[in-house]
């Protein structure tokens, strides 16, 4: 979630984070986090609340674990979030590492604690109109998919379709008779609960006084299918593979046991929504890169395109199957689209394909 940055100050995916000493009647908590949005942040997921705040309030009034206090300065609205001190999990467990036992007993838990907390609990803070949510597992995924063709490909593609284009990504895989829509309607029904919706090792805090992993950035909580969660847990993650089985099992285990009926259907339906989660990520990849691309100075872009070549090749590997593309472009190829992008700024429809035609299948209809 955060990377160090001069003055105590944490950059965020959402906003920067000032690192406050307390004082007065705050000092007991020791330091504290206050936030500001960052300027031009472009939004990729859902949301359904207004303020992270907010959810963490209600949270810690449902007795929610392991979650950063909220409090309010002044006699204004202004609230900031007792600093966790500790480091995020990525630091001792890098993403493709084991985690340990503990770890993903904790992990069972924060799961099962959120599958207590059903839809009613967070009305009062809830910001989509009732008539406007979804109530079924079908309608939930309709729903994401929805929101990724509307709000992220509608607003980003038509200037940057030419990338698209040659990266071989057919915005068609998004539409309402697409793969991911015509999956959803085989979803099973699971009842509701809140989600965190952005459950990694870089949310996830080692607490210094006890080892234990504390919970932040809630910038993205949802009401919706449990599933959901532990897809986008497992996508971002990245466990080792003999190790994804236990996390499943453990997760299967502590839900049902909370939330009757959240497993149902989940070994066919869990690769639904990791194809969702797969397919979302080239689209948000291949954006945010092309805006960075665009940002970076001349005597900084080579590693830029290094590294989007690198992540974007990798999405592309990912979401293969559902994109239909049947070779995938290597880090240097995706590097050479990203460089002739960022050479013609002005076209972007005029960006070349890469090297050697890959074969493709069409996603959508």
């Amino acid at each position: 979630m955060s990377q160090p940055l001069p003055r105590s100050t944490l950059r965020g995916h959402h906003r920067v984070w000032q690192v406050l000493r307390a004082e007065g009647e705050l000092a007991p908590p020791g330091r504290l986090k206050a936030g500001l949005p960052r300027p031009g942040v472009h939004r990729f997921d859902p949301r359904c609340f207004t303020n992270e705040e907010d959810v963490l309030v209600e949270l810690a009034q449902l007795g929610m674990k392991r979650i950063a206090p909220v409090y309010r300065l002044g006699p204004g609205d202004m609230r900031v979030h007792g600093y966790i001190e500790g480091e995020p999990l990525s630091v001792s467990r890098p993403p493709g590492t084991a985690l340990s036992r503990s770890e993903i007993a904790q992990l069972a838990d924060l799961f099962g604690q959120l599958g207590t907390i059903p839809p009613a609990a967070l009305e009062r803070v809830h910001a989509c109109p009732s008539f406007l949510r979804p109530y079924t597992s079908r309608d939930f995924l309709r729903g994401l998919v929805r929101f990724t063709r509307r709000r992220v490909y509608a607003v980003h593609g038509p200037a940057l379709r030419g990338l698209f284009h040659a990266l071989r990504v057919d915005p068609a895989v998004l539409a309402p008779t697409g793969p991911l829509v015509r999956s959803a309607a085989l979803l099973a029904d699971r009842p509701f609960c809140l989600l965190h919706g952005d459950l990694h090792r870089d949310n996830l805090i080692v607490a210094e006084a006890d080892g234990m992993l504390w919970t932040i950035d809630w910038e993205l909580a949802l009401i919706g299918d449990p599933l959901y969660d532990l897809a986008t847990h497992l996508h971002l993650m990245r466990y080792p593979p003999t190790q994804e089985h236990a996390v499943l099992t453990r997760w299967a285990r502590v839900m049902e046991g909370q939330l009757p009926g959240s497993t149902a259907g989940l070994s066919r339906d869990l690769p639904r929504y990791l194809a969702y989660k797969r397919v979302q990520s080239v689209f948000t990849d291949v954006i945010r890169q092309a805006h960075l691309v665009r940002a970076t100075p001349p005597d900084e872009l080579p590693e830029q395109l290094g590294r989007a070549g690198e992540l974007v090749s990798a999405a592309l590997r990912g979401a293969a199957r559902t994109l239909g593309l049947g070779k995938v472009p290597g880090p240097r190829a995706v590097e050479a689209v990203y460089a002739a992008f960022s050479a013609v700024p002005t076209a972007p429809s005029a960006v070349p394909a890469p090297a050697g035609r890959a074969a493709t299948r069409h996603a959508g209809p």
